[in-house]
């Protein structure tokens, strides 16, 4: 009797435990992440850099924090992609955005030594994505240590 009851009780557990492992979750969402920093023993050569990409579903989005030296470089490169007829000038920050039926399309900001830009996926054109996809690339190359004098 005590035989049977323990390999019901055997059974009895072991389904509850299959019925518990078969919950799944997914998510769509994929994205990817570059970081570097380097340091030298001389302080006056120390050189950061950080630099992420994030493309998810419904967005695209860059997020770069360079060396303050650098800083009349990105501006340049971004002034020459973006233009100055869609720049916001405030303080120490500089901002394009684009909207399409009151929503935005992209926003590009850029303060001190951080830059940030976001594209809605869901409203921008491939065309324009993949610009932001090479816009990001030419970041990248303009705030690495080569470029350093």
């Amino acid at each position: 009797m005590k035989t049977l009851i323990l390999i019901i009780t055997s059974l009895v557990l072991g389904l509850l435990t299959t019925n518990a492992q078969t919950t799944e979750t997914s998510s769509s969402k994929s994205s990817s992440e570059i970081s570097f920093t380097y340091d030298t023993d001389d302080e006056n050569k120390k050189f950061y850099r950080s630099f992420v990409t994030l493309d998810m579903d419904n967005d695209y989005r860059i997020k770069i924090r360079f060396m303050k030296y650098m800083k009349s470089n990105v501006k340049s490169y971004l002034i020459d992609q973006f233009g100055k007829e869609n720049l916001i000038i405030k303080e120490d920050t500089y901002l394009w955005t684009k909207e399409l039926e009151d929503e935005e399309v992209y926003e590009v900001k850029l303060r001190g030594n951080r830059l940030r830009i976001n594209v809605n996926k869901e409203l921008a054109s491939d065309k324009l994505i993949k610009r932001f996809g090479q816009i990001g690339r030419e970041l990248k190359e303009l705030t690495s240590e080569s470029e350093r004098s």
